[in-house]
């Protein structure tokens, strides 16, 4: 996509010529929607912006102006919905969750007469366009692949690609159909783009492939709900043959002795770590048999 210079014919500078454009805006994205860009005119839009068209022709020269100014209004909020889907939170749910957390995001976005114009109008008359292009379907496909690797690491990279994809333009084929549906019509689209993403995910990044990626010293450090200083200490053990109370030391300077001591002896109470020697020759190794790694 190729974000360029706004279509405004001059910039509002204050407060009230920036809350004008916001109303213009506002309209243009109602009327488009009810009667579709071409039936729209000029003085419909400044009519429902409760505004003079002399008004409006301040800022815009023309209802194609107005349009590519949504253009953009729109990818801001497609940037603003994934930047609420890149989240831990949303990307560690369950993975039926997962999937309906991504479908409701999509359909808030939908709920805004902007995106819902923009998207229609993109796929009817691609030639109006000026600040979106086939590369904003693109970035589309690079952050759920993204998405989906971050739920996956262990997935490549190639076949993150491939499924992403697949849901992009599988995705917004049936979005396009339920926007030119009744509301009824629409709600039954929705929910059968959730039922897709979800079989043809799930092998990938359902549950199962997510927990099989973990590594099986986080699957332990997981069960075992250690601390901080202790998943650091397990996990130096696991990579190396042993750990020593200076080992613990170096890695956590600000940390007291006492309290590393304090960890390691937690660690052993629980067998997950086998003591050999005494006092500062004292050494830890995982015990690999009573845990099972």
């Amino acid at each position: 996509m190729s974000h360029k210079k706004t279509s405004l014919r001059r910039q509002p500078q204050q407060k009230r010529s920036q809350e004008r454009v916001e109303r213009i805006l506002d309209a243009a994205a109602i009327v488009f929607d009810e009667v579709g860009f071409e039936a729209a005119t000029t003085h419909a839009i400044a009519s429902r912006a409760k505004t003079a068209v002399g008004s409006l022709y301040q800022f815009f020269p023309d209802k194609l102006a107005i349009f590519n100014a949504l253009e953009l209004r729109h990818v801001e909020r497609v940037h603003i919905m994934w930047d609420k889907l890149f989240r831990p939170e949303i990307i560690q749910l369950p993975f039926a969750d997962f999937i309906h957390a991504l479908v409701t995001q999509v359909g808030q976005l939908f709920e805004q007469p902007t995106s819902r114009i923009v998207f229609i109008q993109f796929f009817v008359s691609p030639t109006i366009f000026r600040n979106i292009d086939s590369s904003f379907t693109q970035e589309a496909i690079k952050f759920m692949a993204q998405l989906l690797k971050a739920r996956n690491p262990q997935l490549p990279v190639q076949r993150s690609l491939i499924l992403a994809e697949i849901c992009v333009n599988a995705t917004n084929a049936l979005i396009l159909l339920a926007l030119r549906s009744n509301q009824t019509h629409y709600q039954e689209i929705t929910t059968e783009i959730e039922a897709l993403l979800r079989a043809y995910l799930r092998v990938d990044v359902g549950d199962d492939a997510v927990y099989q990626s973990i590594k099986p010293i986080d699957k332990l450090i997981s069960s075992h709900k250690l601390n901080s200083r202790q998943n650091l200490i397990l996990n130096y053990a696991f990579s190396n043959s042993e750990i020593t109370i200076k080992n613990c030391e170096h890695m956590l300077p600000d940390v007291s002795r006492r309290t590393l001591q304090r960890d390691l002896k937690t660690l052993g109470d629980r067998n997950l770590l086998l003591c050999q020697g005494n006092t500062d020759q004292r050494s830890y190794r995982l015990n690999f048999a009573a845990i099972n790694l």
